[in-house]
C-alpha cells in the first residue's frame, strides 16, 4: 500500500531552492515526488487517493529529511538520562554556580533524597567558569556525599572526579591521582571503566525511563539516525556494549553502531549485528584530548605552559588503522589539536597511496576517503591544505566553541589568539566540499541538534560561519553518503524518514534555533510514536523484530 503525503513543503536538500509539495512512500521508501521548483511531473493526488492509497495531509508545514547525528555515545546518554544531574546552568549570559559551595549543595540535596547505595552522578560541571577553577576533590566529595559513590563529569568531556568509594569500587583507588581529580591520562584511560560502573548499576526501571527519554528527546528534535560510538577495551569482555547490540536493533530510531574498540575479539561479537564493517571514534581511539583539559595535542603549550601530549605512537596506531582499513572497516579517530590531526592525516594519506581506502576519487563534492576525524578543532593551515587533497568525513560539533564564546571564555584563559583562530575553518572546508558531518558528542554536549547548527551559523570565527542551508547538511545529506545509505535526502528511492515543523530552517535566523522543536518525526513512512517511561517498554523492544544496526 502507498501513503502520499501532501500540502507540505518539502525541502529535498537536493539544493537550497529543490522544493516539493507531494511525496509518495511505499515499502519505507519514496517511490515518486511532485515539484515545482525540480522539474518533476506534478502528481494527481485524486487518482493516487482512487487507487487504495493513504492520503496524509500535513497542513502546510515544512519538512526536511530526518537528522542524522553522527558522532553520540548512545548508551552512556541513555544512562544518564535515567541517573545525571546537571550541575551547573546559565543564567543572565553567566554560569551558575560558579563556587565549589555552589555545587555541594546541589550534591548536598541530591544526596538526602537518594537511597544510599545508590551510584550518584553529576554532570554539565563548567570548572573553568568555578571561581576555584576546579573540580572538587574525593575528600570533598566524600563529605558531601556522606561517602557514597559520586561521579562529577566536566563539561569537557576530558575530566572528572570521582568519590573515594567510588574509586575503590571500580578498582581505582591508589592507581590515580590522589586528590580522585582525573584529567589527561587518568581520566581517558579510566572513562570506560567508570561509564561501565555507571551503566550496570541501572535497574530495569531505570533503563526504560533512560531509553524513553533519550529517544522522545531526539524524535522531538528531528533526530533518526543515530551513529552510537561504544565500547572500551577496559576490563575482559564488553557485555554492556554486546546487550546494547542487541537492544539497539529493535529500537524505534535508527542506530548505526561504531564499536570503540582495537582488540579483535571484542569487535568480533558486535559484527553480526552490523550493516556493515565500523571501528572508532573515542575512549581506546582517542589520539589526544580536549582543550578544556589541558590534553589536546598542540605544537606550543597552553597560556599556563601545560602541554598535551599524543596518547599514540605513530607506527603502533598505523598498523592497527591499516589492519582495518584493508578488511573494509571505516575508521573514525578522535583528534582535537594540530599534532593528532596531523598524526592522523598521515596515516589516511599513506593508506591512500596505495588505494586501501581509496573510493571515488573523482566523483565531485565527496570524500576521496571513507574514513573519518572526529572533532577536527584546531587544524594547522598545512593540514587544512592536506584535508583539502584527502577529503575525509570530519564531524563537527561547533555549539561547544559556541557556548564557550558567550559563556565559559576558557579558549581566552588557555590559548593564544592565534591558537584561537586556528580552529576548524567551516565555511573554507564547506566551499571546497568537504564533507563535514553534524553530532552532539551527547552525552558530553546535549543531543540538541540546533545548538550545534547555531554553532555553525554564528561560529567563534565570524568569517567561517556556514549558511543555514549547509548547517543542515552536515545532519542530512552528509551524514547519509558518510553512512553509505540512502538517507539525508528527499530523493526517489531514498528513505522516506523526514520531519515536520513550522519554521523554514533555510531561512529562519540563527537566533529562531533557541528551543526550536519538531513537530513530528516519520520513520521509514510511519510516524513516531513516544514511548512510555515504563517496565512494558522493554518489554516491547524485547519482541521488536531487530533489524541491523
Amino acid at each position: 500500500m502507498k501513503t502520499v503525503f501532501t500540502n507540505a513543503v518539502f525541502h529535498t536538500m537536493e539544493d537550497e531552492n529543490d522544493l516539493c509539495g507531494t511525496i509518495v512512500v511505499e515499502d519505507g521508501r519514496i517511490v515518486a515526488l511532485d515539484s515545482p521548483a525540480g522539474g518533476r511531473s506534478p502528481l494527481n493526488i485524486d487518482e493516487l487517493a482512487a487507487k487504495d492509497t493513504k492520503v496524509v495531509d500535513l497542513h502546510g508545514a515544512h519538512a526536511f529529511p530526518a537528522l542524522i547525528d553522527s558522532h553520540m555515545h548512545m548508551m552512556e546518554a541513555i544512562a544518564f538520562n535515567a541517573m545525571t544531574v546537571e550541575i551547573c546552568h546559565f543564567e543572565n549570559g553567566s554560569v551558575e554556580p560558579h563556587t565549589l559551595t555552589g555545587a555541594e549543595s546541589i550534591i548536598r540535596n541530591h544526596v538526602a533524597n537518594t537511597k544510599p547505595d545508590s551510584l550518584s552522578v553529576f554532570a554539565n560541571y563548567f570548572a573553568a567558569t568555578f571561581d576555584e577553577g576546579r573540580l572538587p576533590t574525593r575528600f570533598e566529595l566524600d563529605d558531601w556525599g556522606a561517602g557514597r559513590e559520586i561521579l562529577v563529569l566536566n563539561f569537557d568531556g576530558h575530566s572528572s572526579s570521582c568519590s573515594t568509594s567510588l574509586l575503590k569500587a571500580v578498582g581505582l583507588f591508589g592507581k590515580v591521582a590522589h586528590n580522585g581529580i582525573l584529567r589527561g591520562a587518568d581520566h581517558d584511560a579510566n572513562i570506560g571503566t567508570l561509564t561501565a560502573h555507571a551503566v550496570g548499576s541501572l535497574t530495569p526501571a531505570a533503563i526504560a525511563r533512560g531509553t524513553a527519554e533519550f529517544c522522545n528527546t531526539c524524535a522531538s528534535y528531528g533526530i533518526g539516525t543515530i551513529c552510537a560510538l561504544e565500547g572500551t577495551d577496559d576490563g575482559p569482555r564488553d557485555r554492556a556494549v554486546e546487550a546494547f547490540a542487541h537492544y539497539a536493533k529493535r529500537l524505534p530510531l535508527d542506530v548505526r553502531l561504531f564499536p570503540q574498540y582495537m582488540d579483535e575479539e571484542r569487535l568480533s561479537r558486535v559484527l553480526p549485528a552490523m550493516r556493515t564493517p565500523r571501528v572508532g571514534g573515542c575512549m581506546k581511539w582517542e589520539l589526544d584530548g580536549s582543550v578544556g583539559s589541558h590534553t589536546a595535542a598542540f605544537e606550543t603549550p597552553y597560556m599556563n605552559g601545560s602541554q598535551g601530549s599524543l596518547y599514540f605512537e605513530t607506527e603502533k596506531l598505523e598498523k592497527t588503522v591499516r589492519s582495518l582499513a584493508e578488511r573494509g572497516f571505516t575508521v573514525s579517530a578522535h583528534a582535537i589539536g594540530e599534532l593528532a590531526i596531523e598524526q592522523l592525516i598521515g596515516i589516511y594519506e599513506r593508506l591512500n597511496e596505495k588505494d586501501a581506502i581509496a573510493t571515488n576519487p573523482d566523483a565531485p563534492g565527496t570524500a576521496r576517503i571513507k574514513h573519518r576525524i572526529d572533532h577536527c578543532e584546531f587544524p594547522s593551515v598545512s593540514d587544512r591544505e592536506r584535508i583539502n587533497v584527502l577529503r575525509p568525513y570530519i564531524t563537527i560539533q561547533p555549539g561547544y566553541s559556541w557556548i564557550d564564546k558567550r559563556y565559559l571564555h576558557g579558549y581566552e584563559k588557555l590559548l593564544s589568539p592565534e591558537k584561537i583562530n586556528q580552529q576548524i575553518p567551516l565555511k573554507d572546508f564547506a566551499e571546497a566540499g568537504i564533507p563535514m558531518l553534524g553530532s552532539s558528542d551527547a552525552p558530553v554536549q546535549t543531543v540538541d541538534p540546533y545548538l550545534q547548527m547555531r554553532g555553525m551559523r554564528e561560529f567563534y570565527l565570524e568569517d567561517q560561519s556556514l549558511s543555514a542551508f549547509e548547517a543542515l547538511k552536515t545532519y542530512t545529506v552528509n551524514g547519509g553518503a558518510a553512512l553509505g545509505e540512502a538517507k539525508g535526502l528527499l530523493r526517489e528511492g531514498y528513505e522516506a524518514s523526514f520531519f515536520t515543523c513550522d519554521v523554514d530552517l533555510i531561512k529562519c535566523a540563527p537566533s529562531e534555533l533557541e528551543g526550536f522543536h519538531a513537530t513530528s518525526l516519520w520513520m521509514h513512512g510511519k510516524r513516531y510514536k513516544p514511548l512510555r517511561a515504563s517496565i512494558s517498554t522493554l518489554a516491547r523492544i524485547a519482541v521488536t523484530k531487530p533489524r541491523l544496526i
